[in-house]
């Protein structure tokens, strides 16, 4: 990725919303009794090479850093944290999309597809909560990233969540977010000036709350014409009380 360009403090007002309903994102939610790392957006949950998983790091309630165990599930991973793993971090490397002359967009880098115009190199990163932290914060090296000001792991379906968007630690002011990237992942909400917006715990399960953003080159190269990254804030609600 044009890392240079895309996250340098100057590409930050290159860098805008996207606004479509193609806004896939990376999230940890269970699946068959084990914790998967899903790519996915509304009903959508794709396969994917694992070697696309370029970072992964837990945090424990006080935010020391704690290992994570992940698994090669072939076209996907899975993880096994640690008792005292309350936070995932992951950073997510989708490779190159091009678009061609059969219509189709292909994982392949422009120079490889015929008639290609539009390419893009698309980068995820995600951050879900497990359990309960001491204070939240921030994930530091984490370039963009959804944060929330309330403990997410204490809510319940209908509670308030005041979440900030931040990249390279500052407010992104004025963005569209999605609210709920699982059930209505074509419906946004924007930031304030200090890149907060003031949500509603959407499901009585995953919550992702996501963003798209796309930095298009000054000059495109032989690969690509643009950056797309993705950033989400997952965890799952307190599960109802037993009658």
């Amino acid at each position: 990725m044009k890392r240079n360009m895309l996250f340098g403090l100057a590409a930050l007002a290159a860098v805008t919303a996207a606004g479509c309903a193609n806004a896939h994102g990376v999230w940890f939610a269970p699946r068959l009794d084990k914790t998967q790392l899903v790519l996915g957006e509304g009903p959508k949950d794709n396969a994917y090479d694992p070697k696309a998983v370029t970072k992964l790091q837990g945090y424990d309630a006080e935010w020391g850093k704690v290992a994570v165990e992940s698994v090669n599930g072939g076209d996907h991973i899975t993880i096994v944290p640690a008792e005292n793993v309350a936070v995932v971090a992951v950073e997510f490397d989708y490779g190159y999309w091009s678009n061609g002359n059969d219509g189709k967009w292909h994982n392949a880098s422009m120079d490889q597809v015929e008639g290609s115009t539009v390419g893009t190199h698309a980068v995820k990163y995600g951050v879900s909560y497990f359990k309960s932290v001491k204070a939240v914060k921030p994930v530091e090296g984490l370039p963009f990233q959804i944060v929330p000001m309330t403990d997410p792991t204490t809510l319940k379906v209908g509670d308030p969540l005041v979440v900030q968007l931040l990249h390279d630690g500052k407010p992104m002011p004025d963005t569209n977010i999605i609210p709920d990237v699982v059930n209505h992942h074509t419906v946004f909400a924007k930031t304030d000036a200090e890149g907060k917006a003031a949500l509603k715990v959407a499901n009585g399960g995953v919550n992702v709350i996501g963003v798209e953003l796309t930095y298009n080159y000054d000059k495109p190269t032989a690969k690509a014409t643009r950056d797309k990254v993705f950033a989400s804030l997952s965890f799952v609600t307190v599960p109802p009380e037993e009658d």
